[in-house]
């Protein structure tokens, strides 16, 4: 519950700061008073608080309503962002001209836009970036990575893994988001199937054809997830069921060893290790009793290290941060998570990937930051 309040503070005081940044600038811009600029007050208070209305009508049941109110609060989520990035670096532009007019004694308000100016380029430029960032969301591409290992033998030839990751299934799930992802897996033709957190991610409208569409992904060596961080800010059993009916085995702080061929290992969100449930086993102890002979594949949602199982895997495969998913907001991302999108060496013979993501939180818009499955290939090395 502490948590809970945390991030609600933090939520309005952050983002409620940026809303009455626009709202100032629209003021300024257009000398709002009096009715019109208590209507703006109004409409943006309303903005800034839909996402959390969202997700209130949903747990309650009104399903429409909490649809129609989350698309239009993380759509302007977005916009508003995008917004910020743009309009304070003009904001700056305008300070350091003012500051050189002081120093210099000269008139440089040639240089300068004005406040309406200011806000329409900033607004314009936000709108067109939102509409192709909404493009590339559904640009999945697909990233190979070989990696030789001592551990595959030349006669058990490739192993080939295909990674999914917070793909965030929920109230804006519309029919037909899932279909070039599975395209793309089947294309791929995996020998197995992982999931690395945060495969739903609430109220799922037509869930048992998607979870059927899922189930139906070949895997001959089998489909594998752990839960996310965002699982359990939902009914948790049911997200579970819905992980298991789209034919993946849920490994929550627990390893399975494959044909003596591989040993796959997964970790349960940080969440669920602060709720109290019960497996609490570090990784270390997950991993140790793996075969010494296998290749150790960890499961992980957040992409860090556990100084105790460091060396004692052979690939992580971890996702969460959706590389910030709008740019520039992977430079604060990377703040918090400084492993690089991508495949980064541990040790000699240890990796870890971290996925860029499979699908999108919130603004349902990815910008300079595609949607990925990652085709991993395990080859003997020589």
């Amino acid at each position: 519950m502490s948590k809970m309040i945390l991030f609600l503070a933090g939520y309005l005081c952050i983002y409620g700061t940026v809303h009455l940044y626009f709202l100032v600038k629209a003021r300024r811009a257009y000398y709002l008073q009096g009715v019109g600029y208590g209507l703006l007050a109004a409409v943006l208070l309303f903005l800034m608080l839909a996402p959390l209305q969202g997700r209130l009508l949903e747990a309650q049941g009104y399903v429409w309503p909490a649809v129609a109110v989350t698309w239009i609060g993380f759509l302007w989520m977005g916009f508003l962002f995008l917004f910020l990035c743009l309009s304070l670096p003009l904001d700056i532009y305008h300070l350091l001209i003012g500051a050189g007019q002081r120093l210099t004694g000269s008139d440089w308000t040639g240089w300068m836009l004005s406040r309406r100016q200011s806000l329409g380029i900033a607004t314009t430029i936000a709108i067109v970036l939102m509409g192709y960032g909404a493009f590339e969301a559904y640009q999945v591409e697909t990233r190979t990575i070989v990696l030789p290992s001592k551990k595959i033998a030349p006669s058990s030839g490739r192993v080939r893994i295909v990674q999914i990751s917070d793909l965030h299934l929920g109230i804006m799930t519309f029919p037909g988001r899932l279909t070039p992802v599975l395209e793309a897996i089947r294309q791929a033709k995996p020998d197995v199937l992982v999931s690395t957190g945060d495969l739903i991610d609430g109220t799922v409208f037509g869930k048992e054809k998607i979870a059927a569409n899922l189930n139906g992904l070949a895997a001959p060596m089998g489909k594998y997830a752990v839960t996310g961080n965002h699982v359990y800010y939902m009914n948790t059993e049911e997200a579970q069921a819905f992980i298991e009916s789209a034919g993946f085995t849920l490994l929550s702080d627990r390893s399975i060893t494959i044909r003596q061929l591989i040993t796959i290992a997964g970790v349960g969100a940080p969440a669920k290790r602060a709720s109290g449930e019960k497996a609490m086993r570090t990784e270390a102890a997950i991993l140790e009793n793996a075969p010494d002979q296998v290749f150790r594949l960890l499961l992980k949602h957040r992409p860090v290290i556990d100084e105790g199982s460091r060396g004692k895997f052979d690939l992580q495969l971890s996702g969460h941060t959706h590389q910030g998913q709008i740019f520039p907001f992977g430079f604060l991302v990377f703040l918090r998570y400084p492993l690089r999108q991508g495949l980064n060496r541990i040790t000699t013979d240890s990796h870890i990937y971290v996925s860029r993501g499979t699908g999108t939180w919130g603004p349902p818009v990815r910008l300079l930051t595609p949607p990925e499955i990652t085709v991993i290939d395990i080859v003997p090395r020589p």
